[in-house]
C-alpha cells in the first residue's frame, strides 16, 4: 500500500496550517486540503493567547505576527461606553507591543503576566494572521497545502485512510491515501458528520452578527482613542467593536439579550450608527452570522481519523480562546503522531490526545459560557436613563461602571491560556503531590507533572521555553543527579525516544522547576520530575510513549 502522505488535514484555517506546519518541522508529510482559494477575508477570531505565541515562536513568525498584529506602540485597551461616542464608563489596559517585546525596566512588575510567558495578549485578526501562516507553511519542506480543494468522504482501512476530494473550480474528483486523516474543518465538520460524533454541552445558545467594516475617520467619529475592545451598553444597543487594524478596519459584534431574536434581517448603517451613537461613513465590507456555542464533541478520534479545532469545540468569543485552544490541539496532536509514525510511540500515545485535549477545551468553554453570560447580566442591568444628563442618569452609570468593573475581571486570562494541565494525561507520571490551583487571572508556574513547563529568562531574549519542542528533554539542576540523569536518557534512547540533556544551574530556574530532574515532552509539557530515578526503568519508558496504562 503507497500513501500519498502520512497525515490528511482536512481545513487550513489557523488549526489546520499550525498541524501541517508542526508536523514538517519534526520531518512528516502532509496534505493540508482548504476549500477556500485564499486566506480568509474576514477577521473571526482577533486575539492570540501567549501559549499559541510561544508554539509560533519555535518557527520564528512572532516578529511577522507583532508587524500585522495592531499597532506596536499602543497599550491595548478595553474600554466600556454607553455608546462609542457617548459616556465613557471604564477602561482596562494591558501592555504593548513594545512592552512585552522590550521589557523595559519595570514592566514585570506592572504587568504581572509579562512574568510568567515571553508573550502577553497579541491582537491580531485572523485574516492578517492566515497569510502568515500560509507563507510558513508553503516554506515547509513537508508541507503540501492545497486551496481549492474541497474533501467529500472518507474510509478508514485499518491500516490507512482514502479520501475522496473535489477540485472546487472543475468538479473533477482524486482519491488521497493518508496513514491519519485530522478534521480541522471547522464548527460545521464534514470529518466529525461522518462519524457521527455529537457535540455535548450547553450547545448553542444565541444568534449575533458580525458587521466588518473599513471606515478611516472612525477613530476621530468616536473620539475614545486606539483600542482593542470597546463594549457599547445602551438600551438598543449591545455589542463590541473591534480594532481590527488601529486605522480603518473595524469590526462590530451586535449581541442580541432574546435568545430567540433572529440576526438575518438587520440594517447595517443603522444599528453601527446607533451603537456609536452618531452617523459617520463607512465601507461595510462583510456581515456574518454565528452564534454563542459551549459545544465539545464527545469523541475526538476514531480509528485513524481525529477532530482538532472547532470540529471539536465551539466556544463563545468572550475570553479569546477557542482558536487557541485549537492551536493548542494542533501541537499536542503533531508530536504524538511523529511518535507513532516514528515506530517509538504506542497506540495509547494517540489516545492520550483526546484523554488530555478534551477536559482542556471542557474548562475554556465553560470559562468563555461564564464570561459571556457575565457581560449579558451587566447589559441587564441597563436602564432607559443611562444616559440622561441628570442626576439619576449619573447615579445609573455609576452603578453600571461598578458593575463593569466586577465583569472586567475576566480579561485578566493569562491563566486561561497557559495555566492548563493535563491531569489525568495516561502519559504523564504523577509524583502524589498536589496540584496547583487553576487560577484563569493568574499562573501559577509548575513542573507538576501535565503542565506546561515554566518560563524563565536565561539571558536577554533567552527563555527556558527555548529548549523545547524538537524532543524529550530532561533537564538535570543537581550535579548529584548525574548517574540517574545517564540511566535514564539511556532507557529513552534504548527505546528509539528522541531525547537530549539539558543541565542547568541558573538559580530562578531550579525555583520554579522545582525538583532537580525534570522530563519535558516535545510540546513543553512535564511528562516526569523528581529527584532520582524512577525504580522500574521499563515502566516508566512504557508510560511515557503510549506501551502502558499504569506505572
Amino acid at each position: 500500500m503507497s500513501l500519498d502522505t502520512e497525515v490528511l488535514v482536512v481545513g487550513g484555517g489557523p488549526v489546520g496550517l499550525t498541524l501541517g506546519i508542526d508536523l514538517s518541522h519534526r520531518g512528516r508529510s502532509s496534505i493540508v486540503l482548504e476549500t477556500r482559494k485564499d486566506a480568509t477575508q474576514h477577521p473571526k477570531a482577533t486575539l492570540l493567547g501567549a501559549r499559541s505565541m510561544e508554539i509560533y515562536r519555535r518557527w520564528g513568525l512572532t516578529d511577522a505576527i507583532f508587524d500585522a498584529a495592531l499597532p506596536a506602540d499602543i497599550n491595548y485597551w478595553i474600554i466600556f461606553c454607553t455608546r462609542l461616542a457617548g459616556h465613557e464608563l471604564a477602561r482596562f489596559a494591558s501592555p504593548s507591543i513594545n512592552e512585552v517585546r522590550d521589557r523595559p525596566e519595570g514592566s514585570e512588575e506592572k504587568w504581572r503576566e509579562l512574568q510568567w510567558s515571553p508573550y502577553g495578549k497579541t491582537q491580531i485578526g485572523q485574516q492578517a494572521l492566515e497569510p502568515i501562516l500560509i507563507d510558513a507553511a508553503r516554506a515547509a519542506p513537508h508541507t503540501d497545502l492545497r486551496h481549492g480543494q474541497r474533501h467529500l468522504s472518507f474510509e478508514d482501512r485499518g491500516d490507512h485512510v482514502v479520501s475522496t476530494v473535489e477540485d472546487v473550480d472543475t468538479g473533477a474528483t482524486h482519491e488521497i491515501t493518508s496513514r491519519y486523516l485530522v478534521g480541522c474543518d471547522g464548527g460545521g465538520s464534514r470529518v466529525r458528520k461522518a462519524l457521527g460524533i455529537p457535540f455535548g454541552g450547553r450547545g448553542p445558545w444565541r444568534s449575533n452578527v458580525s458587521l466588518y467594516f473599513r471606515a478611516p475617520d472612525f477613530l476621530e467619529t468616536h473620539g475614545k482613542g486606539v483600542g482593542n475592545l470597546y463594549f457599547v451598553f445602551a438600551p438598543d444597543a449591545f455589542g463590541v467593536f473591534t480594532g481590527i487594524n488601529g486605522r480603518d478596519l473595524w469590526n462590530y459584534q451586535l449581541y442580541f439579550l432574546d435568545p430567540a431574536k433572529e440576526t438575518r434581517e438587520i440594517d447595517a448603517e443603522a444599528v453601527l450608527h446607533r451603537a456609536v451613537g452618531k452617523p459617520f461613513e463607512f465601507e461595510l465590507l462583510q456581515v456574518t452570522h454565528w452564534q454563542h456555542h459551549q459545544s465539545v464533541a464527545h469523541r475526538w478520534r476514531d480509528g485513524n481519523v481525529f477532530l482538532a479545532g472547532d470540529a471539536a469545540h465551539l466556544f463563545a468569543p468572550t475570553g479569546g480562546v477557542g482558536m487557541n485552544t485549537g492551536i493548542g490541539d494542533a501541537c499536542d496532536l503533531s508530536w504524538k503522531l511523529d511518535a507513532v509514525l516514528a515506530g517509538w510511540g504506542g497506540d495509547a500515545l494517540l489516545g492520550s490526545y483526546e484523554a488530555e485535549r478534551r477536559p482542556v477545551a471542557w474548562r475554556n468553554s465553560q470559562r468563555s459560557m461564564t464570561n459571556s453570560d457575565t457581560i449579558d447580566f451587566v447589559m441587564g442591568q441597563v436602564t432607559n436613563h443611562i444616559e440622561d444628563a441628570t442626576p439619576g442618569g449619573e447615579a445609573a452609570r455609576a452603578r453600571l461602571t461598578e458593575n463593569v468593573r466586577w465583569m472586567a475581571r475576566q480579561f485578566n486570562s493569562a491563566g486561561a491560556h497557559i495555566g492548563h494541565r493535563y491531569a489525568a494525561s495516561p502519559i504523564t507520571v504523577p509524583d502524589g503531590s498536589i496540584e496547583p490551583p487553576d487560577d484563569f487571572a493568574r499562573v501559577v508556574q509548575s513542573t507538576w507533572p501535565g503542565s506546561r513547563a515554566p518560563h524563565v529568562w536565561l539571558s536577554k531574549g533567552v527563555s527556558t521555553l527555548d529548549w523545547y519542542g524538537a524532543s524529550h528533554v530532561l533537564v538535570v539542576l543537581d550535579e548529584g543527579c548525574g548517574s540517574d540523569a545517564k540511566a535514564m536518557l539511556s532507557a529513552l534512547r534504548t527505546a528509539e525516544v528522541p531525547c537530549t540533556l539539558q543541565s542547568c544551574d541558573h538559580a530562578e530556574v531550579r525555583a520554579a522547576y522545582e525538583t532537580p530532574m525534570v522530563l519535558v515532552r516535545p510540546d513543553g509539557h512535564v511528562a516526569w520530575r523528581g529527584a532520582d530515578k524512577p525504580d522500574d526503568l521499563t515502566a516508566w519508558v512504557a508510560r511515557l510513549t503510549g506501551h502502558a496504562a499504569t506505572v
